[in-house]
C-alpha cells in the first residue's frame, strides 16, 4: 500500500477545487441556469416563501451564517440562523411560509435533526443539506440538497464547508429567481461562481509558503484574534474553531467592529492578531488600517489576509508583521476563497507542533444511532481513498 506524507487534512483542503467544480456541474446548467428545481424549490412553493430559517451545529452553523447575506441581498428574504443546539430553548417562530434550511456534514448530528423536526411539526418547508442522501436529515426533510464533497476522512470539515457555502449561494440564487429578481446582472454573477474552483486553487498555490512562515511565528504565542467584517465574519468564526480543533491553539473571531468593544484589552505583544481587510468593503482596508495603526500601538502582530493587485492597501500591508495575499475575486465570492489561508494555517501550526491533525483528540463525544439504530460516522461517496470512520468525533 502506498502511503503520503501529506497530512489527510490537508489533503482535504486541497481537494476543495475539484468539489466546486463537481458542485458546480450538479447544479449549474447550460447557459447558467440552476438546475434546483424539484420540490421544495420548485417554483409553485418558493414564491409562498416569507422567511428562511437555517440550522446547523459548528462549521455547518458557520455555513448557514454566510447564506443569510446572500438571501436577503439576492432575494430580499428575511433570514434567520440559529445554532442547532439552541433550538426549542425559545418559541420558534415558523410556519408553512417559512423554508426551513438545516445543514449538516453526515445528516446525523441529533440537534440539526430535533431542530428540523421542530420546525416541520410547525408546518415550516423542510430542505435539508448534506453529504449523504441516506442520511436520517435527509430522509425527515421535505426535500434534500446534496453537496457532492465526496468520502470525508478526517473529522474536521474542510471541503464539504466549502462545498455548503457554495450550495447554500446557489439556494439564494434559486429564491431570487423564483421571485422574478434574478437580472441579467445576477446571472452574470451565477457565471462568476463557475470560476470558484480556480480561484480556490490560485489562493492555495498563491498563500501556502506565506501560511508556513506564519505558522512558525505563532509556535511563540498561545492565543489569537481574527478579525472580519461583514460576509468574511463566518470565515473568521470557521478559521478560530479549525485552529482549535486541529491545532489545539486557541483563537477566536470577532468581527473588527465589536472588537473594540471589549476584547481589545487583550490585544499586546503576546497576542497576534489576523485581520481580513478588502478595499471594496463597507469597512475596508481604510477603516482596516485605523485598526491596525491602534494595534501596532499596543505591540500585537500583526497578520493581514487581503487582494493581491492593484486595489491593495500600501499603508495596511506597510503596518502588517505578516501579509498573506490572495487573487482578485468577486465580492459574494470572496468568503470562500479567503478562508483557504485559515484551514491551511491550522493544518501547518498542528503539524509543526507535532500534533495528529488528521484525528484531532478531544472533540466532544456522543453515541450518536440513526433511525435504524446503527452508529453514525462521518463518511461520503468514495473517492479511491480508504474510507475511515470516527464513531467517536462530533457529527455536524
Amino acid at each position: 500500500m502506498e502511503f503520503t506524507t501529506q497530512p489527510l487534512f490537508l489533503s482535504e483542503v486541497k481537494e476543495q477545487p475539484r468539489v466546486l467544480s463537481n458542485t458546480l456541474a450538479q447544479y449549474v446548467g447550460p447557459n447558467y441556469c440552476l438546475k434546483m428545481t424539484k420540490p421544495p424549490l420548485d417554483n409553485l412553493t418558493l414564491i409562498k416563501i416569507n422567511k428562511v430559517y437555517l440550522t446547523g451545529c459548528g462549521t455547518s452553523f458557520h455555513a448557514a451564517l454566510t447564506a443569510r447575506y446572500l438571501i436577503e441581498e439576492l432575494a430580499g428574504v428575511p433570514t434567520v440562523v440559529e445554532q442547532a443546539s439552541e433550538c426549542g430553548q425559545h418559541q420558534l417562530l415558523v410556519d408553512n411560509s417559512v423554508l426551513a434550511v438545516a445543514v449538516s456534514q453526515s445528516g446525523r448530528s441529533r440537534e440539526t435533526l430535533t431542530a428540523l423536526r421542530l420546525a416541520k411539526n410547525k408546518g415550516a418547508v423542510t430542505l435539508a443539506l448534506v453529504n449523504d442522501a441516506d442520511s436520517p436529515l435527509a430522509r425527515e426533510a421535505a426535500g434534500y440538497i446534496t453537496t457532492l464533497a465526496g468520502r470525508v476522512l478526517t473529522p474536521s470539515s474542510t471541503k464539504a464547508f466549502t462545498s455548503q457555502t457554495l450550495v447554500l449561494g446557489l439556494l439564494a440564487f434559486r429564491l431570487a429567481q423564483a421571485r422574478g429578481l434574478l437580472t441579467h446582472g445576477l446571472r452574470e454573477e451565477i457565471r462568476e461562481f463557475g470560476n470558484l474552483a480556480e480561484s480556490v486553487r490560485f489562493a492555495l498555490s498563491l498563500c501556502e509558503r506565506e501560511v508556513i512562515n506564519v505558522a512558525s511565528a505563532l509556535l511563540s504565542y498561545e492565543h489569537l484574534f481574527i478579525l472580519a467584517v461583514g460576509r468574511l465574519l463566518p470565515m473568521v468564526y470557521e478559521g478560530a474553531l479549525k485552529l482549535k480543533e486541529v491545532a489545539k491553539f486557541h483563537a477566536e473571531g470577532y468581527s473588527a467592529g465589536e472588537f473594540g468593544h471589549g476584547p481589545l484589552a487583550m490585544a499586546g505583544p503576546n497576542t497576534p492578531v489576523i485581520l481580513m481587510a478588502f478595499n471594496d468593503q463597507p469597512e475596508g482596508a481604510a477603516a482596516g488600517a485605523t485598526l491596525a495603526r491602534v494595534l501596532k500601538d499596543r505591540g500585537a502582530p500583526l497578520i493581514l489576509i487581503t487582494e493581491n493587485g492593484p486595489r491593495k492597501n500600501r499603508e495596511l500591508l506597510e503596518l502588517a508583521d505578516y501579509a498573506i495575499l490572495l487573487p482578485l475575486v468577486p465580492p459574494r465570492l470572496r468568503p470562500q476563497v479567503a478562508l483557504i489561508p485559515l484551514q491551511l494555517l491550522a493544518s501547518h501550526l498542528g503539524s509543526l507542533k507535532g500534533l495528529d491533525v488528521d484525528n484531532p483528540h478531544g472533540l466532544l463525544s456522543e453515541s450518536l444511532l440513526s433511525e435504524d439504530g446503527a452508529q453514525a460516522t462521518e463518511t461520503g461517496e468514495g473517492d479511491g481513498l480508504a474510507e475511515v470512520a470516527f464513531p467517536g468525533s462530533f457529527q455536524r
